[in-house]
């Protein structure tokens, strides 16, 4: 399978990069490059002729033709950063990411998959959430 990672630099698209390359699946990557230089790019296996640097909100249909599936992880990750502009942090986690299913959709994509950080949840404390928490 042909599986674009948004975010394939961050914490996690590092290590799935690395889970679905092992499986067997032709991984690629965009990201943004917050991480650049954060001793994570290393480990990501995310390569090939599409492992590009962009913002998601740059993406499209026509950059989406061919995967078979998109696996979304790009966002602005953090309460302190999505505080700094919370704006900005509304346009890339919210708009870009419903833009960016609505493209997967248009390019024949036929799975995709978003995952959000555990900040969706806000400050729990030591207490656990689960998915209807309030």
């Amino acid at each position: 399978m042909r599986v674009l990672i948004t975010g394939h630099e961050g914490y996690v698209g590092t290590l799935l990069s690395d889970v679905l390359a092992e499986a067997g699946h032709e991984v690629m990557g965009v990201d943004a490059g917050f991480f650049t230089g954060c001793g994570l790019l290393s480990r990501s296996r995310a390569r090939g002729p599409i492992a590009w640097r962009s913002d998601i909100r740059d993406l499209s249909p026509a950059t989406l033709g061919g995967f078979h599936a998109v696996v979304h992880l790009a966002a602005l990750s953090n309460d302190p950063l999505g505080n700094l502009n919370a704006e900005l942090t509304h346009e890339i986690n919210h708009h870009a990411s419903v833009r960016l299913a609505s493209a997967a959709r248009t390019a024949g994509v036929s799975r995709f998959v978003f995952a959000s950080s555990c900040s969706l949840y806000g400050a729990a404390g030591s207490n656990q959430v689960g998915e209807d928490a309030p």
